[in-house]
């Protein structure tokens, strides 16, 4: 795996330095005009027109500045008065594993009904061999069942008498029957296997369930479910990165990834087939500090590098726990949450990270968590500075104005989503309504000065980005009405953290984020000007074609671009 990496890292260099060596010429290959061009820039210019060389901006301006510009062989685009933006990226994206979970395996995406999602099992099963596993994908949901419920493992025994079956509800969660859980190594006794949890049924048996981290959860069914091969791993990415052009994603950071999927993208780049500018977060999960140098050592690179298709970007989802300042309000008591790594344990990989070149990337999504990790990272900084390093806190939807000061003072970055907006009626459930308004505190995360950016965390969320957009300026929930509107931020802010504070997070604010001469042309033409539509159909926006360096990578087949 070694030579494997450094080779990775020499013909990564070689490109970059060769990338870097280009000349742009002025006279350009298409002109775009006529449109409502928001650039995001410094000073959020609204111009008429731009133009295109090669994969760059040329230049922004009026209709007749930019048509001045064309030679006999440029291309006029007439723009008919709709707005275009830069491409829009996102912050923690799970492109890989969207196309594990929905790609392969039986289908059961938006089946009807348990009846029918058993019956597909036991279609399965009896077409393969006695002893393995069936899978199904995830994309269901028991609340739409007319049985309004999972399968149980006893349904799954009757289904495939012969054959472990994995029925997967998500990434955090499973479903099997018992061959499943024999070949696990599950028995009554087990209660856990690391973080994953072992749910018992009223008799002490395992009832089938089984939930954790998403991690802990594919990696404990990895041991069953026959991995994908290196050609599918390429298609999987592949048909996702067309997915998301059509939401109107230009970029992502994909996290939680394995060098072997790392290998996968890096083969797509290699072949020209990489349409979305990605920039791979490295998975570190809990019990796996001791080979942390064996990990990272060998590499000789660190987050950064890359070109502006592919880079490294850093030590990603490790994930100290849920632990809270104050107790939760649901189930009551004092139940404050809980580590999953101890502190000290903690704080010392985060001191590793630092000293291999890397940075860390922390899952917190409790505010006491979070304090665990700002302490790290004051440690960190204290043995060698990361004021300038860009060190990211990932969703962080508790936060309080003394931790915002101290990531100011560090530097640090917000990797924030909109956990309110699906989940609003059980975060008041759980933190209780004062402390659910301030989820997610977009406001005051940027009067602190702090730079944030915009996700999805997709699958677990929808990865349309203008729904984040929706949410940052409404504060408008599915389930619970206006949450916190407090903090409500501007659209040209919402903007603004869905791309260029984004192209900041993977170092590349200089080349990308906004439409300005010399950037890579990344950009969307929507159907709705976002500055002046309604509110409520913010969210309803649609990109009628998405451009990545000055190529249409999707295109609406209603739009006409």
């Amino acid at each position: 795996m070694n030579l494997v990496i450094k080779a990775v890292a020499w013909l990564m260099l070689a490109t970059h330095m060769l990338f870097a060596q280009q000349t742009i010429s002025t006279v350009p290959d298409i002109v775009f005009y006529n449109g409502k061009i928001i650039a995001v820039d410094a000073a959020f210019t609204i111009a008429e027109a731009f133009a295109i060389r090669d994969d760059r901006i040329v230049a922004v301006g009026s209709n007749p500045q930019v048509r001045a510009l064309a030679g006999p062989r440029t291309r006029l685009v007439d723009l008919r008065e709709h707005a275009v933006i830069p491409g829009l990226m996102d912050n923690h994206n799970h492109q890989y594993h969207h196309g594990l979970m929905t790609m392969r395996g039986i289908d059961v995406q938006k089946v009807p009904s348990l009846a029918e999602m058993l019956n597909r099992i036991r279609q399965a099963a009896a077409a393969a061999p006695p002893g393995q596993t069936v899978h199904t994908t995830t994309g269901w949901n028991p609340n739409e069942f007319p049985e309004k419920r999972s399968p149980t493992r006893q349904e799954l025994d009757e289904a495939a008498p012969d054959n472990p079956v994995v029925v997967y509800r998500s990434r955090s969660l499973a479903i099997v029957n018992s061959a499943a859980l024999e070949a696990l190594g599950i028995t009554r006794d087990t209660d856990a296997v690391g973080v994953t949890v072992i749910e018992k049924d009223s008799s002490g048996e395992p009832s089938g369930v089984i939930r954790g981290s998403p991690a802990s959860v594919l990696n404990l069914t990895a041991n069953i479910v026959p991995p994908p091969t290196h050609e599918e791993k390429k298609e999987l990415i592949r048909k996702g990165q067309q997915q998301q052009h059509t939401v109107g994603l230009t970029g992502i950071r994909e996290l939680q990834l394995h060098p072997d999927v790392m290998r996968a993208y890096y083969d797509l780049w290699r072949e020209g087939r990489l349409t979305m500018r990605v920039s791979m977060g490295l998975e570190l999960n809990a019990g796996e500090e001791d080979r942390l140098e064996e990990m990272l050592a060998p590499w000789g690179v660190g987050a950064g590098f890359g070109d502006h298709w592919l880079r490294l970007d850093c030590i990603a989802e490790y994930n100290p726990g849920t632990l809270l300042r104050e107790p939760f309000a649901e189930p009551g008591g004092n139940f404050y949450g809980e580590s999953r790594i101890p502190e000290e344990t903690f704080r010392q990989t985060i001191l590793r990270i630092n000293r291999l070149g890397w940075r860390p990337s922390i899952h917190a999504v409790g505010d006491k968590t979070l304090d665990w990790v700002l302490d790290a990272y004051e440690a960190a900084d204290r043995e060698n500075s990361i004021r300038d390093k860009r060190w990211i806190v990932e969703h962080i939807p508790l936060v309080h104005p003394d931790q915002m000061e101290r990531m100011q003072r560090l530097g640090v970055m917000v990797s924030a989503q909109i956990q309110p907006y699906t989940g609003a009626k059980g975060m008041i459930r759980s933190y209780g309504k004062q402390r659910a308004e301030r989820a997610v505190p977009m406001r005051e995360l940027l009067d602190h000065g702090l730079i944030v950016s915009g996700g999805t965390d997709w699958p677990g969320r929808t990865n349309n980005p203008f729904l984040n957009i929706y949410f940052y300026v409404t504060r408008n929930t599915v389930d619970s009405g206006v949450l916190g509107a407090a903090q409500k931020i501007s659209r040209q802010e919402a903007l603004r953290v869905e791309s260029l504070n984004n192209a900041y997070l993977t170092y590349e604010e200089k080349i990308k984020g906004s439409i300005e001469p010399g950037k890579l042309a990344d950009f969307l033409i929507l159907s709705h000007d976002i500055l002046t539509v309604p509110e409520e159909q913010i969210r309803s926006i649609l990109p009628l074609a998405t451009y990545v360096g000055g190529r249409k990578v999707y295109s609406n087949p209603e739009g006409g671009f």
